[in-house]
Parts: C-alpha cells; sequence; structure tokens
C-alpha cells in the first residue's frame, strides 16, 4: 500500500480537515494504531472512503496521524492533499492549592480568598 501521511496535534472540540483531489481513503488514528497499520496488523481508525473534503471532529486532545492512501504498489493514484487543524478548547491547568489539615486553617484559607476576592484596586498590595 501507498500512501501520504502527515501528523497533527488537535484539541478537543477542533476539527481535522483533508482535502482531497481524488476519492481514497482517509483514516485519522493515533501512533499506536498507525505503528500497527504500518506493520499490516489489525488498527482501529476514524474516517474511510472519502472524497473532496473531509472533516473531521476532534475526540479529545491528542497528537492524530493521518493517513491518505494512494492506492496499491501495482496502481498507484497521483493524489494532492492538504490537512488543516482547526483549533477547539485547548485544556488549561489551574496551579494547585493546598489543603488545609484542621477546620482553623481551613476558616483561615477561606477568609483570605474572601478578602483577596473583595479588595479594590488601591488595596492591592505591591510587593513586587
Amino acid at each position: 500500500m501507498r500512501f501520504l501521511h502527515g501528523k497533527v496535534k488537535a484539541n478537543k472540540g477542533g476539527k481535522i480537515k483533508v482535502s482531497i483531489s481524488s476519492p481514497t481513503r482517509v483514516l485519522i488514528m493515533n501512533d499506536r494504531n498507525y505503528r500497527r497499520y504500518k506493520n499490516n496488523q489489525t488498527f482501529t481508525y476514524y474516517g474511510g472512503a472519502k472524497e473532496g473534503l473531509y472533516e473531521f471532529n476532534v475526540p479529545s486532545t491528542n497528537i492524530y496521524n493521518v493517513v491518505v492512501e494512494k492506492g496499491s504498489y501495482a496502481r498507484p493514484i497521483d493524489i494532492k492533499v492538504s490537512i488543516e487543524v482547526e483549533k477547539g478548547v485547548a485544556k488549561t491547568h489551574s496551579v494547585p492549592r493546598s489543603l488545609a489539615t484542621t477546620l482553623d486553617e481551613a476558616d483561615a484559607k477561606l477568609d483570605e480568598q474572601h478578602e483577596v476576592a473583595t479588595q479594590t484596586p488601591e488595596e492591592e498590595d505591591d510587593d513586587a
């Protein structure tokens, strides 16, 4: 099997858009399944037989392998391909907070958070 391969990072909720010039199979898969594909083993993928523009809705933030098959070794086809990634929502991480070990400590932390939330710009400390 002859194929074209591209690797893209996409966020959950985004889209991978694959435009092809001739009808063929478009396969989108993770790294593990791409290795299995190359080694002629059983693999799973998104996509299938497509023509024109194929839009894949990204289910989870990951690095995806986009494979566009070019026919067989005996009868390869000329094909033009473009891959575009439409951004989804990137997952952000919050700064971890230390947990209180006593009820008094928890009350003090809540009071401190309340004070910070209700400060006006003039009251802010300028320790920097």
